[in-house]
């Protein structure tokens, strides 16, 4: 296997004696907090033992002796494990294979055909050890394989055992995909610190007394053990392990005893929910209305914290960050992490908010752009935290605008800028050209539904029609309301872009280079009036209807146009009588598709009933 001295090779070496006496030594701390801030703690080359301090292995209160006290005891405790666990499994695996040469005189082992209970048992735990291994082992192998560094054996055998163990000691939960991303990243820390004696030696003017001290704290020799207790302050200590609690099922919540709910969906529905509502109550709204399920990649943003998103080497900027808050709170579990997601949700806020499906919003969150100022972003994650934290107590969520006004006045507008700035701007020209364009459109939709209404007025049901508008006033004015912001029904969706549509179907019919000519009599467009009428009807008597106001526009237009042609017709074929002229043809021509790319027949007694069935089918 690879020395660490070819393992330095792969990564560098960032160890400083300096930084370690005026930290460990002297207890001085006094510029950690700027570091971690502008995310320059590798440069003091003791960024393995500044983690050890904030997750509480030891504190800054102890002396340099005390702290080598805490960590001999705890490299005891793991040799101790190590025995239990490694020792055994192996034990229980040569069982097994003297016990499959040992067969009774019926086939099972020696001691009676259904005997050997003991036996049997010792060989179960000896398979569920290889599984567990090969499980683990097979993810280890597959970790970060742009590292050089990760496929070497070593530190492969110094991460299978370390998460073996573990998963051992905490069988209910056992092992998870992640858990090996979250050890290779401490060993990788590790590692680029470590001590070795020759190297140590080689240090002029140390005593002996000061290098013992030194491999005391960084020697490779307790690379495995170190690992596993930083690994499991992280986890246990940290409550980072409730992040891989599996989601049973109520049933097997029987059978394990265990009544613990999956922590990782309760944190993500409450960051989703209640912390993105507090922060930015306009981006929580429109994520809410395109139905985004924020568990699809917060997953793997909270379990393997920020390591994909921020690339490896930028995600242990974050875990100083989280680390220290950690302590620094006395929190009894890593609540920094969802400050940082929040922030990384609010950095793509431009983006998200011109998405108009939630598959969109979902390519923005799973190829997350590259940050450029990842200082700024933590320190967007503190101002939010110092928001939450404000607001803990506080029992009203439903309208929190002060929140939003801090934190746009926090960031800095250069947080926003994402890599599709120029984009953006053309969108911004765009619609600048369009912005008159717009205002006409809105003003004739509005003249179509008023006299759309003033038309169903007139018609047998008339009362069921002018129901209509109350209804949709009262959709407005309780458009947040909780209930429908769990249905969170398309319906809704149309009360924001219904004009943008409008808009978009007059550029249409405005650009069109070529129009489909179709042929209709006056008795046929009469029916579709009538089929129209029907379907209003129809989708009104709907409570469940979905896009209704866009299609009651939709139809309110048709309806429109074609009465228009009626009256044109009627008129023109009026004034044809008057002045004595033939009339070789009693219909008109309909510059316009009106059910898509299918011509109407010039006579369909059957259209008005295809019509009916279709809109009664589709409602």
């Amino acid at each position: 296997m690879e020395s660490i001295q070819d393992l330095k090779t792969l990564i560098g070496h960032n160890f400083n004696a300096v930084n370690f006496s005026k930290y460990m030594i002297n207890n001085d701390f006094s510029d950690v907090d700027q570091l971690i801030k502008h995310c320059k703690l590798e440069s003091t080359g003791q960024r393995f033992n500044i983690w050890r301090l904030f997750l509480r292995i030891y504190s800054k209160e102890d002396s340099f002796t005390q702290k080598i006290e805490k960590l001999t005891k705890l490299r005891e405790n793991y040799k101790v494990l190590e025995n239990k666990h490694l020792k055994t499994s192996s034990t229980s695996t040569q069982i097994q294979i003297e016990e499959q040469t040992k067969k009774g005189p019926l086939g099972g082992p020696l001691g009676g055909p259904l005997g050997g209970g003991k036996q049997k048992q010792q060989s179960s735990n000896a398979i569920d050890n290889v599984e567990l291994r090969n499980e683990i082992r097979k993810d280890v192998e597959r970790t970060y394989q742009e590292f050089e560094f990760f496929s070497s054996k070593r530190v492969q055998q110094i991460l299978t055992t370390v998460l073996f163990i573990w998963c051992k000691e905490n069988s209910e939960i056992s092992y998870r995909q992640g858990m090996n991303e979250i050890a290779a990243s401490l060993i990788y820390i590790y590692t680029k610190e470590a001590l070795y004696k020759e190297e140590v030696e080689k240090y002029e003017e140390a005593t002996e007394e000061e290098i013992n001290i030194l491999l005391q704290f960084n020697s490779w020799e307790y690379a495995e053990p170190d690992i596993y207790i930083l690994f499991t302050a992280l986890m246990n200590d940290g409550q980072h392990m409730e992040m891989f609690r599996p989601n049973y099922t109520e049933q097997q919540k029987i059978k394990l005893q265990s009544k613990k709910p999956s922590a990782i969906l309760t944190r993500v529905a409450k960051l989703q929910d209640i912390l993105l509502k507090q922060v930015d109550l306009p981006l929580f709204r429109h994520l809410k209305l395109l139905q985004v399920e924020f568990q699809i990649f917060l997953l793997k943003w909270i379990r393997c914290m920020f390591t994909r998103e921020l690339s490896l080497i930028e995600s242990f900027s974050a875990w100083d960050a989280i680390f220290q808050d950690f302590l620094l709170q006395q929190s009894d579990s890593l609540f920094f992490i969802d400050c940082i997601a929040i922030a990384m949700i609010i950095y793509l806020k431009n983006q998200l908010m011109e998405c108009e499906e939630s598959s969109q919003c979902y390519q923005r969150f799973l190829k997350f752009p590259k940050i450029s100022n990842l200082s700024s972003l933590l320190d967007t994650a503190t101002q939010i935290r110092t928001i939450l934290i404000s607001q803990k107590s506080s029992n009203n969520l439903d309208d929190n605008i002060e929140g939003t006004e801090k934190i746009e006045k926090l960031i800095n507008p250069t947080f926003f800028v994402c890599d599709n700035v120029y984009s953006n701007v053309q969108n911004q020209k765009d619609n600048n050209k369009s912005q008159e364009q717009l205002k006409q459109s809105q003003i004739k939709s509005q003249q179509i539904i008023t006299k759309t209404e003033e038309e169903q007025s007139q018609s047998p049901q008339s009362q069921i029609n002018e129901k209509q508008p109350i209804k949709q006033q009262e959709s407005q004015q309780v458009f947040f309301d909780e209930k429908i912001m769990q249905s969170n029904t398309k319906a809704q969706k149309s009360q924001f872009n219904v004009e943008e549509k409008v808009q978009q179907k007059e550029s249409n019919q405005n650009n069109e280079q070529k129009q489909i000519e179709i042929r209709l009599s006056i008795k046929a467009v009469q029916d579709i009036c009538v089929t129209i009428e029907e379907a209003f009807n129809v989708i009104k008597k709907s409570n469940n209807s979905q896009n209704h106001q866009e299609l009651i526009i939709s139809l309110a237009e048709i309806k429109q146009y074609l009465n228009k042609q009626i009256d044109q017709v009627e008129e023109k074929q009026g004034n044809q009588q008057d002045a004595g002229q033939k009339n070789n043809y009693n219909g008109f021509v309909i510059k316009k598709s009106i059910t898509g790319q299918q011509q109407l027949p010039q006579e369909d007694n059957g259209l008005k009933s295809k019509m009916a069935g279709f809109f009664k089918k589709k409602w």
